[in-house]
């Protein structure tokens, strides 16, 4: 075993040093030898071909793995990938490619026994099977460890950092209370290795933060008192103070991070610095399309190789249940685990933060996530039954004589033979005398609904500010609640987002084809598109509620005008809610004659009037059908 880790660790500085030689020696020769040498480990990595000192670790890899497991009673997580690949300098990672946790067993200490292996990698896998069943456990506890942090003061790339420095120490410390000498002896070889390297290279601050923090919380002694500034000592002490109290109170983690995002913010900025080049970017997060979604800021190597990357941001679910992370067909209507995680964290936080954390999960483009934004704040705004009175039938009142004549089956046997045991017509014989009792309502079919949206300069939008503000903003509110209330309930939707020029869709129940086009603000002149609302109104299956949302600044009067009739004399529903609209402009002859036929206008001089109306017009349309 001793043979084999000196061989490893030979082979790992050979490699190295080839790569540093590949950086400063220009010959074509060296450099070629140098990538001979680094696709040779690429192949040896993908073919998974195994020397037999190397099979003999993957099986205690694998003992480990499944002891950790059977640990935590064997939760639902798929195998890991075990792995022998060293070019990396992290042992446990998450494969952003496949969604898997992966072991590198070729970067261990100096160790000897195979009980030495065994042990080590129980001690890693006990740690990072502890982030998929207590902290952070899900993508929702996740999303809003990170809006946490981020309220702390630090930035978004920073956030990361902050919440798995304390999921670390909160998951370790919990661990160290069952493998109390597991955990010190794991912790004191991987540091001590780190301290030997350091006669090399000087050991970082955050480094020598982390270790001193779990020398607290462990009531143990790694380092030497001299290494530990009294500044650093006093941050660790403050660090390790919020993970203690009320200890096992998960209700408090979202505080307890703020609180640590305070403290850490200045020693990030200074340890953590921007190096966004391909080889930082190397292993990091990507998107589902697979660009590359890593953090920018670089974390010191003497942190990499003791506590992993830090900045690494899991998708909990996803690692759950083996995803592979691409895209998968789905319904028009389906939403995935962490659309759903992100829906009800954007009940909680503002705009710019939910974008924020949302970038940090790589998911989707922009409008995607205002989708989900909207989406959620939109929802249950617009909630109403909508009815038709029905006769509910005859009601028995009480019993009278039956005569001949009468139906048969009115005649009530019972009644009959209570009244006298000789059934004689037209005298013993009764029936039942009844009332029409009062109607009741069954549910009747929505209409089809056309939304269309006024997107020009003048309808303003800023969602970059922690307070979204905007005509367009509230805009937006009540059309996607009208959008969500007749999508659920089965009715198709069109879209028309206007300026100077014009974005649509046609009818359909799929809400991310009508979200996408609410959301792609234009921002330029007002022409309402009346060739477009008429020729949308033609492939209407049956007459359908226009919802006009606009500043009433339109370059086309006199067309919008036609358009309007035209669609009412059509059979279609019309309701504009014009903004900072003039209230004489109504008293036309020409808008007088629409509200004749049944059309409505509303000039809106208050935004936050605007939900309220549309919600209540709505509601009338549907319940008076």
């Amino acid at each position: 075993m001793m043979k084999f880790m000196t061989e490893t660790a030979e082979t790992k500085r050979r490699y190295y040093r080839k790569k540093k030689s590949k950086s400063k020696k220009k010959t074509s020769r060296k450099k070629s030898k140098s990538n001979e040498t680094k696709r040779n480990f690429d192949i040896l990595k993908k073919k998974k071909i195994f020397t037999k000192e190397e099979k003999k670790i993957l099986d205690i890899g694998k003992t480990a793995y499944n002891k950790a497991l059977t640990h935590y009673f064997i939760p639902s997580l798929p195998d890991p990938d075990l792995i022998f690949d060293y070019s990396k300098t992290k042992g446990f990672f998450i494969d952003t490619f496949s969604w898997r946790v992966t072991l590198n067993l070729a970067n261990t200490p100096f160790l000897h026994l195979d009980q030495e292996f065994l042990d080590y990698f129980f001690s890693l896998s006990l740690h990072e099977i502890a982030h998929y069943v207590y902290c952070p456990y899900d993508n929702l506890t996740n999303l809003r460890l990170l809006a946490a942090a981020i309220k702390g003061g630090v930035s978004k790339n920073h956030a990361p950092m902050i919440v798995n420095i304390f999921s670390d120490l909160l998951i370790d410390n919990r661990t160290h209370r069952k493998f109390k000498d597991l955990m010190n002896w794991e912790l004191q070889i991987t540091a001590e290795q780190a301290l030997q390297e350091s006669k090399r290279n000087k050991l970082s601050k955050l480094w020598k933060l982390l270790v001193r923090c779990y020398e607290i919380l462990w009531d143990i002694e790694i380092l030497p008192k001299t290494m530990i500034s009294d500044e650093l000592n006093k941050i660790a002490g403050k660090t390790c103070d919020i993970i203690l109290k009320n200890y096992e109170n998960e209700s408090l983690w979202e505080k307890k991070v703020q609180k640590i995002a305070k403290i850490l913010k200045d020693l990030l900025k200074e340890e953590c610095k921007l190096a966004n080049t391909t080889e930082n970017m190397e292993g990091k997060n990507r998107s589902k399309n697979g660009d590359k979604q890593g953090n920018p800021f670089s974390i010191p190597n003497d942190v990499l190789e003791t506590f992993g990357d830090i900045s690494e941001v899991k998708n909990i679910d996803m690692i759950k249940g083996g995803d592979s992370g691409n895209k998968k067909s789905r319904g028009p209507n389906e939403i995935s685990e962490i659309e759903n995680a992100a829906e009800e964290l954007a009940q909680e936080i503002d705009c710019k933060t939910f974008l924020d954390v949302l970038n940090l999960y790589g998911l989707g483009s922009l409008n995607e996530k205002l989708g989900i934004w909207y989406r959620s704040r939109a929802k249950n705004l617009l909630r109403f039954n909508y009815y038709e009175s029905k006769p509910s039938g005859a009601i028995p009142l009480y019993p009278e004589t039956w005569r001949i004549g009468d139906s048969l089956e009115e005649l009530d046997p019972v009644q009959t033979l209570l009244a006298s045991p000789s059934i004689i017509p037209n005298i013993t014989t009764r029936k039942w005398s009844h009332q029409e009792g009062p109607s009741h309502r069954i549910s009747k079919e929505l209409p089809d609904m056309m939304i269309v949206i006024d997107s020009s300069g003048s309808m303003d939008w800023d969602f970059k500010r922690k307070k979204i503000s905007g005509r367009y903003h509230i805009s937006l509110l009540a059309a996607f609640a009208a959008l969500h209330y007749a999508i659920n309930n089965g009715s198709h939707v069109s879209a028309i987002n206007f300026s100077n020029r014009v974005k649509k869709t046609t009818w359909t129940n799929n809400f991310y084809k009508i979200e996408q086009i609410l959301l792609s603000y234009i921002g330029q002149g007002t022409v309402l598109p009346t060739k477009t609302m008429i020729q949308m109104a033609k492939s209407a299956d049956r007459p359908s509620l226009i919802i006009l949302i606009s500043d009433l600044e339109l370059y086309n009067w006199e067309n919008a005008l036609k358009t309007f009739k035209i669609l009412m004399q059509r059979g279609h529903t019309l309701i504009a809610f014009f903004i900072d609209g003039d209230e004489e402009l109504l008293e036309q002859e020409d808008f007088q004659e629409l509200i004749a036929r049944g059309a409505k206008f509303y000039c809106v001089h208050k935004m936050k009037d605007l939900i309220g109306l549309v919600i209540s017009e709505v509601q009338e349309v549907y319940t008076n059908l």
